[in-house]
């Protein structure tokens, strides 16, 4: 009898356990709502941006290095871009990738601001992935083609929500640019400070 007792006594505080340690339906849903207002301000202010033709592609261009810098955790991103060379690396080439990833991001954007043609965002909704991050779907819209599916993996930090990546039609960017990444850093004598190099360059060339 008193080893049946325990036992229920011990199932009871498990399950209490259980229901005071998982995130509430209301704490998901709050995250889930913060990520996709967050999304659909950034995306209905990059549009704006994109159609303003008194605007000229230097002027989109320096909104577009904001909205990198305000938005988007850039660190995160750079560290898990540089993946398992990331602890190889010393203090000052870590500083330094950091700052040329960034203008190398704001580099790829810049790039296609002049390719603008009527594009729209269309948010659908968020998922949960965890307690911190939410999975924000959307679609471009497009006058002259099907739509994109776009997702954007947002996380909850202390300064806000941030992106933490972005889904093309279900690949990731982020795992995209780890993959190309270690695919040079990984070449016998280019290693960490061979990339940062490599990224400068691509940067010069496209600002030429």
């Amino acid at each position: 009898m008193f080893t049946r007792r325990k036992f229920f006594q011990g199932t009871l505080i498990a399950a209490a356990m259980a229901v005071l340690f998982q995130p509430s339906a209301f704490a998901v849903q709050a995250k889930e709502q913060a990520a996709l207002a967050m999304v659909k301000s950034i995306g209905d202010e990059a549009v704006a941006t994109l159609a303003d033709k008194s605007l000229s592609e230097t002027q989109k261009q320096d909104r577009f290095e904001k909205f990198l810098d305000s938005s988007f955790d850039m660190k995160r991103i750079g560290r898990f871009v540089l993946g398992q060379y990331w602890r190889d690396a010393s203090e000052t080439e870590q500083t330094q990738f950091l700052k040329v990833f960034r203008d190398y991001m704001v580099t790829s954007y810049a790039e296609k601001i002049g390719s603008y043609s009527g594009e729209n965002l269309e948010i659908k909704d968020a998922t949960s992935l965890n307690d911190k991050e939410s999975l924000v779907h959307s679609l471009i819209t497009r006058p002259n083609g099907p739509p994109i599916k776009l997702d954007w993996r947002v996380r909850k930090t202390n300064d806000g929500e941030k992106i933490v990546d972005v889904i093309i039609e279900g690949i990731s960017m982020a795992q995209t640019h780890r993959s190309e990444f270690a695919s040079v850093v990984s070449q016998p004598g280019v290693g960490v400070e061979g990339l940062i190099n490599k990224l400068k360059e691509q940067i010069k060339t496209a600002s030429n």
